[in-house]
């Protein structure tokens, strides 16, 4: 106990020190270093530049730089040397760029028939133009460049594009080097060498100049900020995709880019100013797009959990082509081959939300369905990266009294009270303190059938499916506590639910807003053993509850100003770990329900659709012992338990998912 009241006073003396902000960034902006220990887990192999101080690039060498699998950093195929500083084939010639013709060739080191500079759509960008390969090339797929080393990172290098921006008259490169991706202008016509997909520059690089600002963070922002220094936060999506023919990495790759032209907050990155944290947009190009192959795509997908960013410089997004290993051809409902893919998407949870997530998945799929058809993609921006209106919204509403109230009563449950809050579960499964703390996941799917059954059953009780899942979960942590032999009659569960604070704002600023705009909602629901026999009426006392909170007192609403403050349990939990303690919690869950998806991500398309969507995000810190992931995708009712390691075993984990799903089955034929 004395060492858990030690660690506390020197977690209440940081948080109340003027420095923690900006430690707890700058830490970040190290790459690899506080709790956790999760630096550098995902780095690629090959790449070691991504995971350094940014450096300025080199002196252009005299002979180009190839990669591992023999391709020159500017994208050409087989790597061919320069020719008194040439690119061979026209792909850079006297410091011009030609290949945006379809041919890729020039006349006189110019690009023919105004492709640069007058002569593009009216996007800016010419369409895709993939650069050919000999069909008898064994690294051609469909025309593109495929590596055989699929686990390694493929580098990206789009020579494909050029902006108009950076396009002079009669098609010559300026001579300001060129950061987006593309050739920069040099005496001897070589490009830079690339790292992680950026040609002529560190993609890391957040020089003066590259970046403009856009504003402060938010209360929430702000809070997940804090959290990822000690390896919480990061959000991770998987979409198992069915194509009708092979997808390419540089396709992937070049979508991704896309997209991030489109989406706003994509291109954000963090900065100080005036002493304080500001979003600021980066005005150079940086995707980090990987190719890997698995047979095993959930421990992939686990161990991209632990992946951390480099807060100050970016990307805070990352997308990585999984290739199943699968020995049975697919085939769809006419016989016809398919072929699978996982993409696995990665976010930070600062930049973006559930509702950001599933917009970005939409568009990213709708992008590359357009890529495959080879049909032009339009580039309008879609969407704004919006305020937090809320936090200005909670600071009109709330008295000062109430949120001190608050924060002292959470600072007595979380962090004095030590756990007595879920010790109804806690003294029956252990929390195994000596195993490292970190987010693993168990994915389940109910069939159509029994999904909509379920669905019109809560429909006819009144109650959400939300509601429903929420008074299954409480009931099924006290089935457990009774199968191993408890006693209790009565308890209380205590749970936390993510809000979209969307609902708050004037209706006419809510469509395609982007960003991180969740609060979350904290609910205590008195339970006896009665409510076995009675599920409908629980969950009904469940949904009234919700109602309330929501709608009349609007907790979540005023608990904004005191959000970031609540990184003290993070902190104390972090301590806890490294000492081999227990963790401090609560709540016994926290909940993310994206509801239904079929009008904000349907999955479809007609090269390229969606069978399967995954998410989780890493919050093995947060004051719960596990957290529920539900929404309805394609009539599957989809849900996953993610447990932290350090609190529940597996095979707990295990049973305690399995019972929630034999309970909701269960309940669609119990009579009322």
């Amino acid at each position: 106990m004395d060492t858990i009241l030690k660690a506390f006073m020197s977690s209440a003396s940081y948080l109340l020190s003027n420095k923690s902000d900006m430690s707890l960034v700058a830490s970040s902006d190290g790459g690899g270093g506080g709790g956790g220990g999760g630096g550098g887990v995902d780095a690629p192999s090959g790449n070691a530049s991504l995971y350094k101080r940014s450096r300025p690039p080199s002196p252009t060498p005299t002979k180009c730089l190839q990669n591992d699998h023999g391709v020159i950093s500017n994208g050409h195929p087989n790597g061919v040397h320069l020719s008194n500083g040439h690119v061979p084939n026209g792909h850079v010639c006297n410091g011009h760029v030609p290949q945006a013709h379809p041919k890729g060739h020039t006349i006189n080191g110019q690009v023919p028939n105004g492709c640069v500079s007058k002569g593009y759509p009216s996007n800016g960008f010419t369409t895709l133009k993939h650069t050919p390969h000999s069909s008898n090339d064994p690294h051609n797929r469909n025309g593109y460049t495929h590596s055989p080393n699929s686990h390694k990172t493929n580098t990206y290098s789009s020579t494909e594009l050029i902006p108009e921006t950076s396009c002079s008259q009669n098609g010559a490169v300026p001579s300001k080097t060129m950061k987006n991706g593309y050739i920069p202008s040099t005496a001897n016509g070589c490009a830079h060498s690339v790292a992680n997909g950026c040609v002529g520059a560190n993609p890391h690089s957040a020089s003066t100049g590259s970046h403009r600002w856009v504003r402060p963070l938010g209360q929430a922002e702000r809070f997940m900020t804090d959290a990822h220094d000690f390896g919480c936060m990061t959000t991770v999506y998987a979409l198992w995709l069915d194509a009708r023919q092979p997808v390419s990495f540089h396709v992937i790759k070049y979508a991704a880019t896309l997209v991030q032209r489109k989406m706003p907050h994509l291109r954000m990155v963090l900065g100080i100013k005036d002493d304080d944290l500001w979003w600021r947009e980066l005005t150079n190009e940086i995707v980090d797009v990987e190719e890997m192959e698995t047979d095993d795509v959930i421990q992939t997908f686990e161990s991209l959990l632990r992946r951390r960013y480099r807060m100050m410089e970016g990307p805070l997004w990352f997308v990585r082509l999984v290739k199943v290993k699968e020995e049975d051809d697919i085939r769809d409902s006419n016989h016809n081959l398919k072929y699978r893919y996982v993409v696995i998407f990665g976010f930070h949870h600062n930049v973006s939300d559930g509702t950001t997530n599933m917009k970005f998945c939409n568009i990213f799929l709708s992008v590359l369905n357009r890529l495959m058809q080879g049909k032009e993609v339009d580039m309008k921006e879609e969407g704004t990266f919006a305020p937090p209106i809320h936090d200005e919204i909670a600071r009109k509403i709330a008295s000062k009294w109430w949120l001190l109230n608050v924060f002292l009563r959470r600072l007595f449950r979380g962090i004095i009270c030590y756990g007595s809050y879920v010790s109804n579960i806690t003294r029956i499964f252990p929390l195994p303190a000596h195993k490292e703390a970190s987010t693993n996941v168990l994915h389940h799917e109910l069939d159509e059938l029994t999904t909509q059954r379920l669905l019109k059953r809560c429909k006819m009780e009144n109650v959400t499916l939300n509601s429903a899942f929420t008074a299954a979960a409480n009931l099924s942590l006290f089935r457990m506590a009774l199968d191993q032999g408890s006693k209790l009659s009565s308890t209380s569960f205590d749970s936390v639910h993510a809000i979209n604070m969307r609902r708050y704002w004037p209706k006419e600023k809510q469509p395609n807003t982007y960003g991180c705009h969740i609060s979350m909602l904290d609910i205590e629901v008195p339970t006896t053993v009665e409510d076995f026999d009675n599920f409908w009426e629980y969950a009904r006392r469940v949904h009234g509850n919700f109602l309330h909170v929501i709608t009349k007192s609007q907790r979540a609403l005023k608990l904004m100003p005191i959000s970031q403050k609540l990184r003290l349990i993070i902190v104390f939990n972090s301590w806890l770990a490294s000492l081999g303690l227990p963790s401090t919690n609560d709540n016994h869950y926290c909940t993310t329900n994206m509801g239904d998806l079929s009008n904000t991500f349907p999955g479809t398309g007609e090269e390229v659709e969606v069978s399967k969507v995954l998410r989780s995000v890493s919050c093995h810190l947060m004051p719960t012992l596990c957290q529920h992931t539900l929404q309805t995708f394609r009539g599957k009712f989809c849900y996953s338990l993610d447990y932290y390691t350090q609190k529940f075993e597996p095979e707990t984990a295990v049973t305690y998912a399995k019972t929630i799903l034999d309970m909701l089955t269960h309940v669609i034929h119990t009579p009322n």
